[in-house]
């Protein structure tokens, strides 16, 4: 193995395609073979594994690659790298988590695409009966929609995000901090996680989220 990452390192333009993918999936943590800026990575890495594989593993993180989905994540077994979500970023998270299972339950959608507008968070989260909630401004909603869509969660499919009728696709990385125990359970793990902070927790901070969210 260390012998084709030799001939990986020999060729110019093998080490750099390794260099953008392997940085692309540190950065970012979730690699989409859908996502036009992100496809040519996801096969890159999909066809190298071994050799990434060995990379990554030396710094303590697994790959995952799920083909069903086209989906490649990595995961880190010293339980570093995590990413302290704001109460107020946990609570969209967790609505967004929810829109997504409640689109895929829906047997209108349309295979793996879910899609959204920006009024559906809006709903969700006016509703919330959350002791101190904050108000959810433009401001607030552009700065965590853009935290998301920087670990490829999501991605905004029209450019003004202030207006309830933009749309956005939720991806299935965003299920990824979830074990996979069928959509019912899903569902209701995430009500009941959106509920604690309905019972008047005043705690400012929210969860720790690996930055693969979870």
């Amino acid at each position: 193995m260390f012998e084709s990452l030799e001939m990986i390192g020999a060729s110019a333009s093998q080490k750099e395609k390794f260099s953008k993918a392997a940085n692309n999936l540190l950065n970012h943590c979730f690699i989409l073979k859908k996502k036009d800026d992100t496809r040519q990575d996801y096969i890159y890495i999909k066809d190298n594994k071994e050799e990434f594989s060995l990379v990554f593993d030396l710094l303590g993180y697994d790959i995952r690659i799920d083909e069903a989905i086209g989906l490649i994540s990595i995961f880190n077994r010293n339980g570093t790298g995590r990413l302290q979500f704001t109460k107020f970023e946990s609570i969209m998270f967790l609505i967004l988590k929810l829109l997504y299972l409640e689109k895929r339950n829906d047997l209108s959608t349309d295979g793996d695409t879910v899609i959204i507008a920006v009024q559906d968070i809006r709903d969700k989260y006016n509703v919330l009966k959350i002791k101190n909630k904050q108000k959810l401004d433009k401001n607030l909603e552009q700065r965590t929609i853009a935290l998301f869509k920087r670990f490829n969660l999501i991605r905004n499919l029209t450019s003004d995000i202030s207006l309830g009728e933009t749309r956005i696709e939720i991806f299935p990385s965003i299920m990824i901090a979830i074990p996979n125990e069928g959509i019912t359970h899903l569902y209701e793990s995430v009500k009941d996680r959106l509920a604690e902070y309905e019972e008047g927790d005043d705690d400012s901070k929210g969860d720790n989220i690996d930055e693969e969210t979870e």
